[in-house]
């Protein structure tokens, strides 16, 4: 069993505490948390999911509101904006693992799926494997969660650790069949009291085990992490100290940032617009070359967000639905275009009118070429096929291919020269003419390097 439920003295004096959550709550009034809800049929706008920001002020009305509603959903931290963004995220409060357990079946890297009683199999593996037992163990209807409490909220400069731990945590419970996408700071999940619809006896998410301990966060990331963050903080001095070393700034590039884009096309520069059309062609062609027709339902919301951040660079952001409709006519499943493209897209059409109205050089999102490869898992079979989506090693073969094929071009009836007749030539080891001249080989290489010889 879990260590005895005890909460620390210090938090109780400094944050109020909430025990239907089990979680101590932050002390500044103005954050807002957020509520989710998961929708049996799409309403008239076409989602099958929504999500509301409250007032810190309204949470417990909101608690109560939404303990009998079905697939309802709350936030793990909290936020200081009305937005579920990572980048609003104000505070953390608990590190949430998912366990799919119920995928066993399907899924043969699973090799939990049975609690048993009291949880002592969980428990024990914890225990077995050095890790720290959870704090609050939930059943979701169909799958488990474990919530790791923090003594008090933790500020939001400590992400970098928190998503660390976290993905550690998941790696940990790979066995018990961790979703390992559910690291990111804006995740949410099942509010306890609520039904789970898609469980066959309708089963309700409910608190199991709530007697662990409070994790201090920094305490608990050294329990977790494989290192220790004093290490982790010299690491990272000796890894700038190598990149200031390292710094190189080359002319050409300096002189090419300080012209204005027009002067930048007089000058024969290639311009970001002209690599953002390329890179359009590419996304149709990497279409037609995995599917042979139209891009399938799973990923066509990868190829349209690419294709629009692309897009955004060289047009209206007024024209950029219209474009982008244009651009996946025949490459994008007809039922997601006419249902689901455009909801998907809002943030990005309107980060870019933002961007536009700002006479930013990059509108909305930007996107590398190594970092498009990674989210479209480009292979090195398909680049063949494309201009700009290629990485550093098929844009060397191609210069490689490239100076060959000029150089046959400049020099068609060349046939080369074996190094047997070149040395019948030039092999002076072997003729000596320096002792033809009665001098030395030293002598013979010194006057023939001033044009005495």
């Amino acid at each position: 069993m879990g260590l005895a439920f005890k909460k620390p003295e210090v938090a109780l004096d400094r944050y109020p505490y909430d025990w239907r959550m089990k979680r101590f709550m932050p002390y500044n009034p103005n954050l807002f948390f957020i509520m989710g809800q998961k929708l049996k049929q799409p309403d008239a706008k076409g989602r099958t999911w929504w999500d509301k920001p409250y007032h810190i002020s309204e949470y417990e009305t909101v608690f109560d509101m939404a303990q009998d509603i079905e697939d309802s959903y709350i936030s793990m931290n909290w936020f200081y904006k009305c937005s579920r963004r990572g980048e609003f995220v104000a505070v953390f409060d608990h590190i949430c693992i998912d366990l799919d357990c119920y995928k066993y079946e399907t899924n043969p890297t699973i090799q939990y799926h049975d609690l048993g009683e009291n949880y002592e199999i969980l428990l024990k593996f914890c225990d077995d494997n050095n890790i720290p037992r959870p704090s609050n163990i939930l059943s979701s209807g169909r799958g488990i969660y474990l919530h790791y409490t923090f003594e008090c909220p933790v500020p939001a400069r400590c992400k970098g650790r928190f998503q660390a731990t976290h993905r550690e945590l998941l790696r940990k419970f790979i066995p018990w069949g961790a979703d390992q996408a559910t690291y990111d700071f804006s995740r949410v999940f099942r509010l306890p009291g609520s039904v789970n619809s898609q469980h066959p006896r309708r089963h309700r998410c409910e608190f199991l085990d709530y007697r662990g301990q409070f994790y201090d966060f920094s305490t608990l990331c050294d329990m977790v992490l494989p290192k220790k963050y004093e290490d982790y903080k010299k690491q990272k001095i000796a890894r700038q100290e190598r990149r200031e070393k390292a710094r190189v700034e080359y002319l050409a590039r300096r002189k090419t940032n300080e012209l204005v884009p027009d002067e930048r096309g007089a000058q024969g520069f290639k311009g970001w617009a002209s690599w953002a059309k390329k890179g359009l062609y590419d996304l149709k062609t990497l279409g037609f070359l995995r599917y042979r027709g139209p891009v399938r339902k799973g990923e066509c919301d990868i190829f349209c967000h690419e294709a629009g951040i692309l897009l955004a660079q060289i047009s209206n952001p007024d024209n950029l639905p219209s474009n982008l409709e244009q651009w996946a006519e025949g490459v994008i499943d007809e039922g997601y275009l006419a249902k689901h493209m455009h909801n998907a897209m809002q943030t990005l059409y309107k980060k870019a009118g933002q961007d536009y109205s700002a006479k930013k050089r990059h509108k909305g999102y930007t996107t590398g070429t190594k970092t498009i490869i990674q989210k479209l898992g480009i292979t090195r079979e398909e680049m063949k096929h494309l201009s700009v989506l290629i990485d550093h090693e098929e844009r060397l073969l191609r210069k490689r291919t490239k100076r060959h094929e000029q150089g046959n071009v400049e020099r068609p009836t060349s046939q080369g020269q074996s190094r047997e007749a070149w040395l019948a030539e030039n092999n002076l080891s072997a003729s000596k003419p320096w002792e033809v001249l009665n001098i030395s080989r030293a002598t013979y290489y010194r006057m023939k390097k001033s044009g005495a010889l």
